[in-house]
C-alpha cells in the first residue's frame, strides 16, 4: 500500500452543484505525468479506524504527477488528509520504478 495525500478537497464545484466525491491526490514518488497515467483505473481507499471508503483514480491533474480520484461516497468533513492508500501490485511497482519498503 502506498500512502497518498489529499491536495484539494471538493475539486469540482459550481454555484448549484458541489461534486464532493472528487479529490486531487498526490503520491510520493509519482512526480511526472507519465507515471501518473499508469495509475488511472487503480483502486484507492480512505481508512480512518473502522471507516473505509473506496474510490478509483479517474484522471491525471497537471504535469507534476497529481491524480483525480472519485470516491463512491463523500469523505467526512473532518478528514485526515494523510489516510489515503493506493493498492499496489508488483507490475505497478516495476512500471513506476518505486522503492519497495524495507521493513
Amino acid at each position: 500500500m502506498l500512502r497518498g495525500f489529499i491536495d484539494s478537497r471538493r475539486y469540482k464545484t459550481s454555484g448549484k452543484n458541489k461534486a464532493v466525491r472528487e479529490y486531487i491526490i498526490s503520491f510520493p514518488g509519482i512526480d511526472s505525468i507519465d507515471k501518473a497515467k499508469l495509475l488511472i483505473g487503480k483502486k484507492v481507499e480512505y481508512r480512518d479506524g473502522d471507516l473505509k471508503i473506496k474510490g478509483s483514480i479517474i484522471a491525471t491533474h497537471g504535469v507534476r504527477g497529481k491524480v483525480r480520484v472519485r470516491f463512491r461516497k463523500g469523505l467526512p468533513g473532518e478528514l485526515d488528509p494523510t489516510k489515503i492508500f493506493l493498492k499496489l501490485n508488483g507490475d505497478l511497482i516495476r512500471g513506476l520504478r518505486l522503492e519497495t519498503p524495507s521493513s
